[in-house]
C-alpha cells in the first residue's frame, strides 16, 4: 500500500498528471454531456426502442473501431517520435481513413437490411442510418490522434466536449419540436458528429497534405498496423458482442436492461481510453527499459487507484436506476453491480495495454489477449445469455475483463526490451 501511495504521489508532480488533469476535466464535461443524452433517449424510448437504439449504434461502432482505432494507434506512434518523416505517415493515415471511411461506409449501407433480418426486423432503418456513421467517425477522430501524438490534450478535449455538448442539443431540439424516436436520436448523433469536425478541422495544421508519402513510410505504417487492426477488430467485437448476442437470444427488451446498467459504464471505458492515450506517446519515445519500467510502475498506481473508484457504484447502483431511468429498468440494477467489479479491472489496465502496444511492440500478444477476450465473451454468453439474461451477460463481460487485464499486467510487468 506503502509503495502504491509513493507511486501515486511521485506521478503528480510530472507533466502526466498535468495533462491527466485536462484530460479528466475534458472527459468529466463530456461525461456529463454524454450521459444526460443516453438517460434522456433511454427514459424517453422505454427498453425496447433503447434497446433497438443501442443496437443500432454498437453494431455501426464495432466495424469503425475495428479498422479507425489501428489507424489512429499508428498517427500516434509514428507522429510522437518526431522524424524528418513524420508528416508523410499522418498524410498516409489520414488518407486511409478517408478512403476506407467511404468504402466501409458503402459496404455497410448494402449489408444493413440482410444483418436487420438476422437480428431483429425493426433495425432495418436504423441500420441503414448508422452506415452513415462510418465515414464521419473516421474524420472527427483524425484531429484527436494528431492532437494526441503532439500532447496537445487541450485542443484534443475541446473535441471531445464538442460532440457530446452538440449530440445533447440535438436530442433537446427533437424531443422539444419534434417527437424523440430511434431514427432521430441516431441522426442526432450524426449530426453532432458532423458539426464538430467543422470545428476540430480548424485546431491542426494541414501541412502534412504538401508531404510526400514512400514506400518506406507505407511499409513501415502497415508493419505496425496489420497486428494492430487485427487486435482492435477483436477488441471492438468482444467489447460489444454481448448486445448482439442478447438481441438475437432475449429481444429488445432485455438488451435495453442490460445496456441501461452498461451505460453507467461509459465514462470508465471512456477515461481508460483517454488516459491510455495519455501514456501512448511517452510509452512510445522511452527509450529503454529502466525508463519506461519506472514509468509504467507510477501509471500503474494511478490506475489502480482510479479503478477502485469505480467499485463506488455497487451500494448506490439500485439508487441510480431508479433515479435515472425508473421503475421500468429495476430488473438493471444486479448487472450493473457485476459490470463494476470488471470494469474496475479494465481501467486499472490502461497502462499495461499502453505499454505492451507502444513501448514493447508485442502487438501480437496483444492481438492474442484479445483474441482470448472475444472467445471467452462469445462462450460465456452464449451459455449464460439463455440462463440469466442480462445478468448473464454482465457475468460474461466482467470475467472476462478481469482475466485478460490480469494478463497484461503480467506480461507488461515481466518484460524486458532486448
Amino acid at each position: 500500500m506503502k509503495k502504491i501511495l509513493k507511486s501515486f504521489k511521485s506521478i503528480t508532480k510530472t507533466q502526466t498528471i498535468k495533462d491527466s488533469i485536462i484530460v479528466m476535466v475534458g472527459m468529466g464535461f463530456s461525461t456529463i454531456f454524454s450521459a444526460l443524452s443516453i438517460f434522456l433517449i433511454a427514459r424517453i424510448l422505454g427498453p425496447a426502442d433503447f434497446g433497438l437504439y443501442t443496437t443500432a449504434l454498437i453494431i455501426v461502432i464495432i466495424l469503425i473501431d475495428s479498422f479507425d482505432l489501428a489507424i489512429g494507434g499508428s498517427i500516434v506512434n509514428f507522429a510522437s517520435q518526431k522524424t524528418s518523416e513524420s508528416k508523410g505517415f499522418i498524410k498516409y493515415g489520414f488518407n486511409l481513413k478517408l478512403y476506407l471511411g467511404l468504402i466501409l461506409g458503402v459496404l455497410f449501407a448494402l449489408i444493413s437490411r440482410p444483418l436487420a433480418g438476422l437480428l431483429h426486423p425493426q433495425l432495418k432503418l436504423p441500420l441503414l442510418i448508422s452506415a452513415s456513421f462510418i465515414p464521419v467517425i473516421f474524420l472527427v477522430r483524425f484531429p484527436r490522434s494528431l492532437l494526441q501524438a503532439q500532447k496537445k490534450f487541450l485542443p484534443d478535449s475541446l473535441i471531445e466536449v464538442a460532440i457530446s455538448l452538440i449530440r445533447l442539443l440535438l436530442i433537446g431540439c427533437f424531443y422539444w419540436f419534434f417527437k424523440l424516436t430511434v431514427i432521430n436520436s441516431l441522426l442526432a448523433y450524426l449530426f453532432g458528429a458532423v458539426f464538430t469536425f467543422i470545428f476540430a478541422i480548424k485546431l491542426i495544421p494541414w501541412d502534412f497534405l504538401k508531404a510526400k508519402i514512400t514506400h518506406k513510410i507505407k511499409t513501415h505504417f502497415f508493419s505496425f498496423q496489420k497486428w494492430l487492426t487485427v487486435a482492435f477488430i477483436l477488441a471492438a467485437i468482444h467489447s460489444r458482442i454481448d448486445t448482439a448476442i442478447l438481441m438475437r437470444l432475449a429481444g429488445p427488451t432485455v438488451t435495453g436492461i442490460y445496456q441501461a446498467g452498461f451505460r453507467f459504464f461509459m465514462p470508465a471505458i471512456q477515461f481508460a481510453a483517454t488516459i491510455s492515450l495519455v501514456f501512448a506517446p511517452r510509452f512510445a519515445s522511452f527509450p529503454d527499459n529502466q525508463t519506461a519500467k519506472k514509468y509504467l510502475h507510477k501509471a500503474a498506481g494511478l490506475s489502480l487507484g482510479l479503478g477502485g473508484l469505480v467499485l463506488l457504484i455497487i451500494p448506490i447502483a439500485q439508487w441510480l436506476i431508479q433515479l435515472i431511468f425508473g421503475s421500468d429498468y429495476s430488473q438493471a440494477v444486479l448487472p450493473t453491480q457485476i459490470l463494476s467489479l470488471g470494469f474496475a479491472a479494465f481501467v486499472a489496465g490502461a497502462p499495461f495495454s499502453s505499454h505492451l502496444i507502444y513501448f514493447s511492440k508485442r502487438i501480437k500478444a496483444f492481438f492474442a489477449i484479445n483474441l482470448l477476450q472475444l472467445i471467452m465473451v462469445i462462450v460465456l454468453n452464449l451459455i449464460l445469455v439463455p440462463l440469466y439474461g442480462a445478468v448473464g451477460a454482465a457475468l460474461s463481460l466482467s470475467l472476462a475483463l478481469i482475466i485478460v487485464n490480469s494478463l497484461m499486467a503480467g506480461l507488461a510487468l515481466s518484460y524486458k526490451k532486448p
